[in-house]
C-alpha cells in the first residue's frame, strides 16, 4: 500500500511537470507565430508590385530592385531578431532554472540529478550569451532593421509620379543603403553612426546624388 501511494505521488509529479512543459511550449509557439506572421510594410508590398507592370522598363527594373531589397532586409531583420532575442530569452530561462532545480524537493528527489541539471543549465545560459555576443546577433538584427526602414522610405518616395527625373539619385541611394547595411554589421563604431543617422532623421545622401540634383535643377531653370 505504501509503495502504491509513492507511485501515485510520483505519477502526479510527472503529470504536473509534463503539463507545465506543454503550457510553456504552447505559449512560446504562439509568441513565435505572432512574431513571424505580424504584417510589416504590408501597404508597400501591396501597392508597389501592382504599380511595377505599368512602368517603363528602366523604372520597372529599379522598382523591382527596391522591392526585393525591402523583402530581403525585412526577412533578415525578422530572422536575426528571432535568433538574438531567442538567445537572450533561453539564456534567462536556463539561468533561472539552474537556481530553481537545486531548490526543488517535490519534483526531483535525487540530489545528484539536481546538481547535474543545474550545472548543465548554467552552462547553456553562459553559452547562449557568449554565442549571441561573439556572433554579433544584435548588430546584425539592428543593421537589417534600419536598412529595411531606409529602403521602405525610399520605396514610398519612388511611388511619387515625379520619379522619372530622379532615377539616378534613387539608384545611388539603393547602393548606399546596401553599403551602409554591410558597413554597420562589420564596423565596430556602427552604433555611433546609427546615433548620428537617427539624430539627423534621415540617411546620408551621396554627394554625387546632390550634384546630379543640382545639375537637373540648372537644366530645368
Amino acid at each position: 500500500m505504501e509503495q502504491q501511494a509513492i507511485n501515485k505521488r510520483t505519477q502526479r509529479r510527472h503529470l504536473l511537470a509534463w503539463v507545465l512543459t506543454l503550457v510553456v511550449i504552447a505559449a512560446l509557439s504562439v509568441i513565435g507565430w505572432q512574431a513571424v506572421t505580424t504584417p510589416r510594410g504590408s501597404g508597400l508590398l501591396q501597392t508597389l508590385p501592382a504599380l511595377l507592370p505599368e512602368l517603363p522598363k528602366d523604372e520597372q527594373r529599379l522598382g523591382q530592385i527596391i522591392l526585393e531589397n525591402h523583402k530581403e532586409y525585412r526577412a533578415n531583420a525578422r530572422n536575426w531578431s528571432a535568433v538574438y532575442f531567442g538567445c537572450l530569452f533561453f539564456s534567462a530561462v536556463c539561468a533561472a532554472l539552474a537556481g530553481l532545480v537545486i531548490k526543488l524537493e517535490f519534483f526531483l528527489k535525487n540530489e545528484g540529478l539536481k546538481k547535474d541539471l543545474a550545472a548543465v543549465l548554467a552552462m547553456l545560459a553562459a553559452l547562449l550569451i557568449t554565442l549571441s555576443t561573439v556572433g554579433g546577433f544584435h548588430q546584425r538584427w539592428w543593421a537589417n532593421r534600419l536598412a529595411a526602414t531606409k529602403i521602405e522610405k525610399l520605396a514610398y518616395a519612388f511611388l511619387a509620379p515625379d520619379r522619372k527625373d530622379s532615377l539616378a539619385a534613387f539608384s545611388l541611394q539603393v547602393q548606399q543603403i546596401s553599403y551602409e547595411r554591410n558597413e554597420e554589421i562589420v564596423s565596430s563604431d556602427s552604433d555611433q553612426k546609427a546615433t548620428e543617422t537617427r539624430k539627423d532623421g534621415k540617411y546620408l545622401v551621396n554627394p554625387l546624388a546632390i550634384l546630379l540634383a543640382e545639375d537637373r535643377a540648372e537644366v530645368l531653370a
